[in-house]
């Protein structure tokens, strides 16, 4: 896809990454970097900690991606290797994701010939809480940056009141997807049998990281509420992380794990998408997540937790519900409603799939991008 004229020269970017494992922004710099646009200058990422699944596909894809290894702690080393892969790629702009990044990014742009910096940030952690030492440095740390960008207006308001970011330089820039690429054909009957579901019945699911601030305790206490009045519906997890081990016991504890699947990390979720009658988030917070815009693309309904962007994406009773954290009570409401009542479902997932081709498209984002690096 080519969003801007193809003579159009367009700057080296070089992307600053903690890693390239699965998850939302790791997908962003994957589908930027891949994006046939940069195709006679491909962006190159430097990956602080860690290569990652989404890193080595990178470079099985003839793109270039450097891993360094942080030290513990305050790693200075990091501002001259990053100095240094500037220089070697001539780099015009540097894109740091997520804060570790923006800190080393900004005195290594300096250092390499002021070159432009932008920085976004994907999400936040949960609680939030100030940090004198932020609200201090970043007023000047962001001195040294071109563009700040969130990836929600939530996002924004949280850079602003607990990172002491300027709210008047942050540039709100939703996170987009291919829309192309969903609904890939499918053999739901095969697919089902893979991962171990039955013939037919209901299924709700979701794709996230295993970690706390995702919340699948949540979802599988949901699963309970429901399964007496829906017993054959079953729970799909894709994802990993540090908590599976403690999920897997949570399911067992509550006597539902025959009913839960815990599939891991997919790169089929475009199939798998589509054997869901109902897409679950139940985070303590959220940006925007990429996982529910695919799954919304894909024509699926959803029932996620209020927080964060989610409301930015899902619009109450047209594309999707929202409740609130830990409202396990209000979500299996939801849920069943939407299994009962399978016109409504597909009303509203129909309505989801539009809501995203027309707001969270992968051109608008790119476009968005674009214009800021060749400001």
């Amino acid at each position: 896809m080519t969003i801007f004229a193809p003579q159009l020269k367009l700057p080296k970017i070089l992307h600053v990454v903690i890693s390239m494992g699965v998850g939302g922004a790791e997908r962003l710099v994957y589908d930027v970097v891949r994006n046939p646009v940069f195709a006679e200058h491909p962006p190159v990422v430097c990956c602080m900690d860690s290569l990652g699944e989404l890193g080595g596909k990178l470079i099985n894809e003839g793109y270039t991606v450097h891993c360094k290894g942080r030290k513990p702690g305050l790693d200075l080393s990091m501002i001259l290797w990053l100095r240094d892969k500037i220089r070697e790629h001539k780099a015009d702009v540097v894109h740091a994701h997520q804060y570790s990044p923006l800190f080393y990014a900004v005195p290594a742009a300096c250092l390499a010939g002021r070159v432009k910096v932008i920085y976004t940030e994907h999400g936040r952690f949960y609680p939030e809480r100030k940090s004198w030492k932020r609200s201090v440095f970043n007023p000047v740390l962001a001195l040294g940056v071109d563009h700040l960008v969130s990836i929600s207006v939530a996002t924004a308001q949280a850079m602003a009141t607990y990172d002491n970011f300027p709210m008047r330089r942050i540039k709100v820039i939703h996170n987009g997807i291919d829309c192309s690429t969903m609904n890939p054909p499918v053999n739901q009957a095969a697919k089902r049998q893979e991962l171990g579901l039955p013939p037919s019945g209901p299924v709700i699911g979701t794709a996230a990281r295993l970690n706390s601030i995702k919340n699948i305790q949540m979802m599988l206490r949901v699963l309970k509420l429901v399964l007496p009045h829906v017993p054959h519906c079953f729970l799909i997890i894709a994802g990993q992380g540090e908590e599976e081990h403690a999920l897997k016991a949570l399911a067992a504890d509550l006597c539902i794990e025959e009913n839960v699947r815990f599939i891991g990390l997919r790169d089929d979720l475009g199939e798998i998408y589509q054997l869901f009658d109902v897409f679950l988030l139940t985070s303590f917070s959220e940006g925007i997540s990429v996982t529910l815009l695919e799954s919304m693309a894909t024509g699926v309904p959803s029932v996620v937790t209020d927080v964060g962007g989610n409301h930015e994406v899902v619009v109450e009773g047209k594309t999707g519900y929202l409740t609130e954290v830990n409202d396990s009570v209000m979500m299996a409401a939801r849920i069943m409603e939407l299994l009962e009542k399978p016109e409504l479902a597909a009303q509203i997932g129909a309505a989801a799939k539009h809501h995203v081709e027309a707001n969270f498209s992968v051109q608008a984002m790119l476009g968005s991008y674009l214009s800021l690096y060749l400001r």
